[in-house]
């Protein structure tokens, strides 16, 4: 029997241990890779790792405190009595019924926390309402579907955030992956009202929700409290958000997906997506955006679409005065209604030095129209009319604008003027650089009616 060389044993043991580790080693590894996965997986959608302002709250999970998410029972009260300060509270997917309103008064870093498949279902107008001084309130990841069938006019809404307290402050609301529908009941998604003499609310965040068929409005901020003309709530941000079908049911005032009302100072209404609001409902008009008061807001990115009742886009509305508006880079694509004259894509009123820069704009009505507005700048905007009304309408006032750089097209609607300059007061405003379209792809006109005196190039 011949000796084996010790390279060729080397050899034999090599293809040994690979076997070996083919056999167990290499299983092994996937099945500790695989359980590493799941755990990071796992890791990304738990509580915890939602962004809050406080990361070391105590986490409790409702459902072993007793309460149920099959949807059958009531857990108002359950759900009640967890309410608390410095709280993590966590929903597990399910269905949680909830008959009566949940109050969150006077609290201080609470967290309301679901995932994907918690719901929140009611037959009532509202679920939560929010009340007295609050420091830190976080809800997140929670769909708030309501049945409520009603033609009761109710400007509340399922988050009701009540601020009447003569000194009451909010500080940091923070509404974000939520999702709201309430389709046969006139009440709003969100509403949050702050008239106290001194009540303030700031630091309000609506971030990334969706609102689907909503019968009144998506989110609505007021303030109707003018005396004393104090700016009641203030550095809100309401942003990322998708709103479809908003005032299913309205007959009343016009609703609106997103409007903010009274006096107020520094918002943020930036890249929320707007479809088909329902126009047909009231004769009166609807708004993707209304600003009825802020101070200071920025109105950048956001998208409005429409093929089938039609909405103003954005409104500045003319009951409170305004300065230091911003309204840019959105777009705002508007046709569909019988009415030409309900579809507007700007309707500003009563501002002081607004900024109108880089919006694209196509609606039936009219383009862009302006009344009591001073001081401002219209730049870079491409307005396309496609049936009737004026591309560019100033009126009552509005002066000292400056109007360039902006193409206004109104090649496939009628010949009423491409750019009307409206009365003796709208006068001093200068245009120039802009490209101007009429029937027939003509050179467009402007036009000064009624003794309007402006510079045009």
């Amino acid at each position: 029997m011949k000796r084996l060389s010790r390279s060729l044993i080397l050899k034999s043991i090599s293809k040994i241990l690979l076997v070996i580790m083919k056999a167990f080693i290499f299983p092994l590894l996937v099945v500790t890779s695989f359980l590493v996965c799941c755990k990071a997986e796992e890791t990304e959608i738990v509580p915890e790792e939602i962004t809050s302002v406080e990361q070391n709250l105590t986490l409790t999970d409702v459902t072993k405190s007793g309460i149920s998410s099959n949807g059958l029972s009531d857990e108002s009260q359950k759900i009640q009595s967890l309410i608390a300060s410095n709280k993590k509270l966590f929903f597990p997917k399910g269905t949680y019924r909830i008959s009566k309103p949940i109050t969150l008064s006077k609290v201080n870093n609470l967290q309301i926390l679901g995932e994907e498949g918690t719901v929140f279902t009611t037959d009532q107008n509202k679920m939560f309402v929010v009340s007295g001084s609050i420091k830190t309130l976080d809800i997140q990841r929670i769909s708030f579907i309501s049945t409520k069938n009603s033609t009761a006019e109710d400007a509340e809404g399922l988050i009701f955030i009540a601020n009447y307290g003569a000194s009451d402050v909010m500080d940091g609301i923070n509404i974000n992956q939520c999702t709201f529908s309430i389709p046969n009941s006139k009440v709003n998604a969100i509403k949050m009202v702050s008239e106290g003499a001194n009540s303030l609310v700031k630091n309000v965040n609506i971030t990334y929700n969706k609102f689907l068929s909503i019968g009144r409005m998506g989110v609505e901020f007021q303030n109707h409290n003018s005396s004393p003309k104090i700016a009641r709530f203030r550095d809100y941000t309401i942003n990322n958000n998708y709103f479809n079908d908003i005032g299913t049911v309205q007959t009343g005032s016009a609703p609106s997906c997103i409007s903010v009302s009274g006096y107020s100072l520094n918002g943020k209404i930036n890249y929320n997506k707007i479809y088909d609001m329902r126009m047909n409902t009231t004769s009166s008009v609807y708004y993707g955006i209304e600003n009825a008061g802020t101070d200071g807001l920025e109105t950048v990115g956001n998208e409005m679409y429409s093929t089938t009742y039609g909405f103003t886009g954005i409104l500045g509305s003319s009951t409170y005065a305004k300065a230091k508006w911003i309204i840019k880079d959105n777009i705002i694509n508007l046709t569909g209604s019988s009415s030409n004259t309900k579809i507007r894509g700007l309707e500003l009123n009563n501002i002081e030095g607004v900024v109108v820069a880089n919006n694209k704009i196509q609606v039936d009505g009219y383009g862009m129209k302006l009344d009591n507005c001073k001081k401002g700048k219209i730049t870079g905007n491409n307005v396309v009319v496609t049936k009737a009304g004026n591309v560019l309408y100033l009126q009552s006032g509005s002066a000292t604008n400056e109007i360039s750089s902006n193409t206004l097209d109104a090649s496939r609607g009628l010949d009423h003027g491409v750019v009307i300059f409206n009365g003796s007061a709208t006068s001093g405003n200068n245009a120039f650089q802009n490209t101007l379209i009429k029937p027939g792809n003509k050179k467009g006109d402007y036009v000064n009616l009624n003794g309007a005196v402006n510079s045009v190039k």
